[in-house]
């Protein structure tokens, strides 16, 4: 069962001590759903906690931004799950038998030699964290689109919320992320949006929303998208 209030207070509580940690605060750069969520007004909430890590480091420094990750989470609660992958630092926090779970995850694959450039400094709260901007999360996010083994219907509802907004990004980096060139992404987008199927419109997105947009996004959320895109299609060559 998520607790939307509590989940943030939780959420809000570890970026404020990732970004008060002098040793790993420059390190790490926000990103994903909550990222756009907590500094860019997504209508849908968001349940995990995303980063990049900023610079190559060896893997005697990763293991140190690990170890301070999970210190910092395990007050919340009990580690679920903690390791590092080839390309992934990952933690599992649960903080309550009947709440829902955050997951952490920094990526260290660094695919952008620029990869700083795409964040900047914003507030929350008074604490000042490095945020991906708008056009680096779009980016991410088709990427993400046809990247995932399960398609992921908040990443459908997360380009409508960008493209409606009429977001910038950077094509350059949508192709160094699927590792295909815009015009394939684009087309391999739009194919799997027109695969969904109406009973998984709502597939691990209809808790993060409320009963309007659930109704808003059976009636109209496919068809939306699909303008989007083929626009950026028709568009962007």
């Amino acid at each position: 069962m998520l607790n939307k209030e509590k989940h943030q207070l939780i959420m809000g509580q570890i970026l404020k001590d990732i970004y008060t940690d002098t040793s790993i605060a420059p390190l790490l750069g926000f990103k994903g759903g909550t990222c756009a969520y907590f500094f860019y007004g997504l209508p849908r909430f968001s349940v995990d906690l995303d980063f990049d890590l900023l610079k190559k480091i060896d893997e005697e420094n990763q293991e140190n931004v690990f170890e301070k990750i999970v210190g910092i989470i395990g007050k919340y609660g009990i580690v679920k799950d903690s390791h590092i992958k080839k390309f992934t630092i990952f933690a599992l926090l649960s903080y309550g038998d009947e709440d829902h779970n955050i997951k952490i995850e920094v990526s260290t694959r660094n695919l952008l030699a620029n990869l700083k450039d795409f964040y900047s400094l914003k507030e929350y709260l008074g604490i000042s964290m490095l945020v991906a901007k708008r056009e680096y999360l779009f980016a991410g996010k088709l990427a993400a689109l046809t990247q995932r083994t399960d398609m992921a219907m908040r990443d459908v509802y997360d380009i409508y919320y960008f493209g409606k907004n009429n977001w910038d990004f950077d094509k350059k980096t949508v192709e160094i992320l699927t590792g295909k060139n815009f015009s394939e992404c684009i087309l391999d987008s739009i194919n799997l949006v027109e695969s969904i199927k109406e009973n998984q419109l709502l597939d691990r997105i209809g808790e993060l929303v409320n009963e309007k947009e659930k109704s808003w996004i059976k009636q109209n959320l496919k068809n939306e998208v699909l303008f989007i895109l083929r626009n950026y299609q028709k568009i962007i060559q």
